[in-house]
């Protein structure tokens, strides 16, 4: 079977409506091509005041493995704010480093990459149209804001506006055209000059996006200026801020989905130059949306679409049986998600909630949750990079799958597949019946990052990620780390911060363990180790140096542990245990007392001290029944130490 295509995608923060757009445009030309997309998505933007988290989550980009993918495209735009391009340059600086492959981007250059522009010129040309032969405003009474001066997309809507302006016999100069950052401060800038008197007032201004009319419309408003009475206001991106604004501005659909099928066609030229591209989609004669800025009555049907996602639903229709339709914020807020999760109590616990839970980031194909091995015990942060190994800790599937795909489905910090993080999932050696997109989202706490999830769907569902997806990531990454404090809590009631063993305490909770797994046919066994001349080393050496000849002797008991039969306990001082259940032979308590003293043997010849470390070892073995007393074997076991250490005694000086 042969290798489907995959084309590399980096999106920030992809539930916002641009990059929504892009993905849109992505995923069906992919879909006409039989690609594959890995969409690598950061899921903040990229000047979030919390560096630390920031970071973390653009440490997703580290993950790339070019090898991977066929091409790569870069929703450029996504990655910056007003002149701040760090976020670029970082990305330009590793593809620089590590990529071989095809980069185009989209709508802002990338070095090394060949950019595709929306072409904005005939949307700006419309909107401008529309003002003059509807509203019947002079064209020297029209102003345009538009965005950065240096930016190709800034220029294509000037140009539009102009083209328009000119058929009308006029010329669109420069005193009529101003520059602002794409944000609310933009248009709240122009308007602080038209209300001082520093620039006349217009009977219409053309913004460049809805951001910038945002912040027109409500600064005007406020200094008492009416729009569109005195003022008409277009923006550009049928947002939800367009229809949400205390006057919704008439903006346009923008065909930033037909820019991304181009960029997919760029890339077809690139990987496969000898096969034919295939066309993008025809512009929509109904991109113009309506709102009451320009003076028309506003357009009820782009009101009703953009109002359908900030509307708050206590109570949801679940009788269909399915969750698609039902994914907006009400439904992961009244599932009280977070709180069913903070409310487990083991690490298998919290895997499986979030398992259950992920039913509110539906339709999915595949959903894994891939973490650092050492995601729990890990003491110091990965800030930087991954792991040059991942382990799966959930697989699922959709609900209605579940029946027919029951061994894929599990939850597990120890079950799942260990695998070499360059492959980024198994299933990526697999070619599945359909081509499918694979959304990689980061998952950390803070700057510590603990791996990563990805959501399987296939292209003609057209699944993107929401703001619900944002929030549910969130949640996860909450759990998880409540685990993992919670664990660290237990580790340290159960086991002996200087050596790693077992405390008294996590022996009791062990043997338990042990005893719940036990046949009648098992045998008990217990070895004590105890620590001679302890007190010499201390005194001649340092009690710094007595405890690293204690960490010694334990890394020897540790040694005993040769599978999950046994477990090592330090019991306290220079005294450790070894216990175990399980079917022995006779010779058990021999053979562990040999093992132990070629142990030391060994420790001593390699250690390079001026002193020898040394230990006296009793072991017993005897068989288990049903309530079996700990502590009798543990008796037993140290008598026999005893006659151990009272003959060394007799052989044996300290050695300096």
């Amino acid at each position: 079977m042969n290798k489907r295509r995959r084309i590399g995608l980096i999106v920030v923060n992809p539930e916002t409506i641009y990059q929504s757009r892009v993905l849109d445009g992505v995923i069906s030309q992919c879909e006409k091509y039989d690609y594959d997309v890995i969409s690598y998505s950061p899921l903040i933007d990229v000047w979030f005041s919390n560096k630390d988290y920031l970071k973390a989550e653009l440490n997703l980009f580290e993950l790339i493995d070019f090898d991977l993918i066929d091409a790569l495209i870069v929703v450029a735009i996504s990655m910056t704010r007003n002149s701040d391009y760090t976020v670029i340059k970082d990305l330009e600086a590793l593809l620089k480093e590590r990529c071989t492959k095809p980069v185009v981007s989209i709508d802002i250059p990338i070095e090394g990459g060949e950019m595709v522009c929306t072409d904005d010129a005939p949307a700006f040309e419309k909107i401008t149209e529309h003002i003059l032969n509807v509203h019947n405003i002079p064209p020297e009474d029209i102003f345009v804001l538009t965005g950065r001066q240096d930016l190709v997309i800034s220029k294509m809507r000037v140009e539009g506006c102009s083209k328009a302006l000119a058929a009308h016999g006029s010329r669109l100069d420069g005193s009529r055209v101003f520059y602002g950052d794409y944000w609310y401060s933009g248009g709240a800038e122009l308007a602080g000059k038209i209300i001082s008197g520093e620039v006349p007032m217009p009977k219409a201004v053309i913004c460049a996006n809805d951001h910038m009319a945002t912040g027109l419309i409500n600064k005007l408003s406020d200094a008492g200026i009416k729009i569109p009475e005195q003022v008409i206001v277009t923006g550009y991106d049928a947002s939800q801020d367009a229809v949400t604004n205390k006057i919704p501005i008439t903006s346009f659909d923008p065909p930033v989905a037909r820019a991304a099928q181009e960029a997919v066609n760029c890339v077809r030229r690139k990987i496969d130059p000898g096969l034919p591209g295939l066309p993008v989609d025809p512009l929509d004669e109904k991109s113009l949306c309506i709102g009451s800025s320009c003076g028309c009555q506003t357009n009820i049907d782009f009101l009703r679409a953009n109002f359908q996602g900030t509307i708050y639903r206590a109570n949801h229709d679940y009788t269909n049986g399915y969750y698609s339709d039902i994914n907006d914020m009400s439904t992961i807020i009244e599932s009280y998600m977070l709180e069913q999760l903070t409310a487990t109590k083991t690490p298998d616990e919290c895997l499986e909630m979030i398992y259950k839970m992920t039913y509110l980031i539906s339709p999915y194909r595949n959903f894994y949750l891939c973490l650092r091995p050492d995601w729990l015990s890990g003491s110091k942060p990965l800030l930087k990079g991954y792991p040059e190994k991942m382990k799966i800790c959930i697989h699922t599937v959709p609900r209605e799958d579940e029946a027919k795909d029951d061994k894929n489905i599990f939850w597990s910090d120890n079950r799942g597949e260990v695998f070499e993080t360059s492959k980024l999932l198994p299933i990526l050696s697999i070619r599945c019946d359909k081509p499918g997109v694979f959304y990689v989202f980061p998952v950390h706490f803070q700057g510590d990052t603990l791996g990563y999830c990805v959501v399987h769907c296939d292209l003609s569902d057209r699944v993107k990620p929401t703001v619900v997806t944002r929030n549910w990531v969130r949640n996860v990454n909450s759990a998880l780390e409540m685990t993992r404090v919670q664990h660290r809590l237990i580790s340290f009631s159960l086991y002996d911060n200087m050596t790693g063993l077992y405390n008294r305490r996590g022996m009791e909770r062990a043997f338990a363990g042990l005893c719940r797994r036990a046949t009648k046919n098992d045998s008990c066994f217990a070895c004590v180790i105890d620590m001679n001349w302890l007190k010499k080393i201390n005194d001649l050496y340092g009690h710094s140096e007595g405890d690293q000849a204690i960490i010694r002797l334990a890394d020897c008991a540790r040694g005993l542990v040769t599978d999950d039969r046994f477990v090592a306990v330090r019991a306290g001082g220079d005294e450790f245990f070894v216990i175990g259940i399980g079917r022995f032979d006779e010779d058990l308590p021999e053979n562990k007392m040999n093992s132990l003293i070629e142990k030391v043997e060994k420790v001593n010849r390699d250690s390079g001290k001026p002193y020898k470390i040394s230990a006296s070892v009793g072991c017993c073995l005897r068989p288990y029944s049903p309530g079996v007393k700990l502590e009798e074997l543990i008796h037993e076991a140290d008598a026999r130490m005893y006659e151990f250490k009272k003959r060394l005694k007799q052989t044996e000086t300290f050695e300096e």
